[in-house]
């Protein structure tokens, strides 16, 4: 997989490198079942094609931007994470948009010249809520009069699961309750954090969203085997190990939260 992160700056160089292919448009934030959804049916569309996949998604979050940083959605993956995730579903093109004030006020068809047709798209999947151009009022099915015709549309319908909308919100209000095990109903995967063990503590490798504060069932994944384990998440965002018998070596884990199963966090790890 390739990926581009395009700018204003950038953004002409990369129209003249593209290629014809399928789009899969989102946020992607976390991408989870809704968002896995909506890649699949675009691979396959892509395969019918005969053409490669891209997905384009945007950083930083538009609601921060937006609200000029009065309001902050906190990531729930990295954008290594997010580009490891993608490869595994088979993209092959990751265009990754810086999302500036500028370009929240693109209009329209500003947008799909620009950022579709100029990059080769001749077909693009979305979610059901996906919108563009000024304040997002376009949907998805407006590409198609944008584009005189050339692009065509699929459109996802919402994906739930037990009545409830899977979604990146639903997992962030998970986080914040601290029903670490509901997620993989929307994930389909158990919510993990990338860290750095130095032999003391644990430092998160990029700021993402963490589980609110407790004490936690965790599998901590090392490079050659995974650990069951507990840890314990102050208010403030510090992780520390509940087990110090045995030792860790220092490096890089993966956190894979399997449950909460205290609300209060020590002063002191055991």
């Amino acid at each position: 997989m390739k990926t581009h992160f395009i700018n204003s700056q950038n953004l002409h160089l990369i129209q003249k490198q593209a290629t014809s292919c399928v789009m899969a448009l989102g946020y992607f934030d976390g991408i989870h079942l809704g968002h896995q959804q909506v890649i699949k049916t675009a691979r396959e569309e892509a395969n019918k094609r005969g053409l490669p996949l891209a997905v384009m998604s945007f950083r930083p979050h538009p609601i921060n931007v937006l609200s000029k940083g009065q309001s902050i959605v906190p990531h729930l993956t990295t954008p290594c994470e997010k580009e490891k995730r993608l490869k595994q579903l088979g993209v092959d093109l990751f265009y990754l948009v810086d999302f500036t004030l500028a370009f929240a006020a693109l209009t329209s068809s500003q947008f799909v010249e620009d950022y579709l047709m100029k990059l080769g798209v001749v077909h693009a999947v979305a979610g059901f809520d996906f919108s563009y151009g000024v304040k997002g009022v376009a949907k998805l099915s407006q590409i198609v009069a944008d584009s005189n015709g050339e692009i065509t549309v699929t459109k996802v319908e919402c994906i739930d699961y037990d009545g409830e909308k899977i979604s990146s919100s639903a997992i962030r209000q998970r986080l914040l309750a601290a029903a670490v095990h509901e997620i993989p109903h929307f994930l389909g995967d158990h919510f993990n954090s990338k860290v750095h063990w130095d032999g003391n503590k644990f430092q998160q490798i990029e700021k993402t969203m963490l589980p609110s504060a407790g004490i936690y069932k965790v599998i901590l994944e090392l490079p050659n085997k995974q650990l069951r384990t507990y840890i314990s998440i102050d208010a403030a965002g510090q992780i520390q190990r509940m087990e110090r018998q045995r030792r860790l070596p220092k490096g890089i884990f993966s956190i894979h939260w399997l449950q909460q199963v205290e609300k209060a966090v020590p002063s002191k790890a055991i």
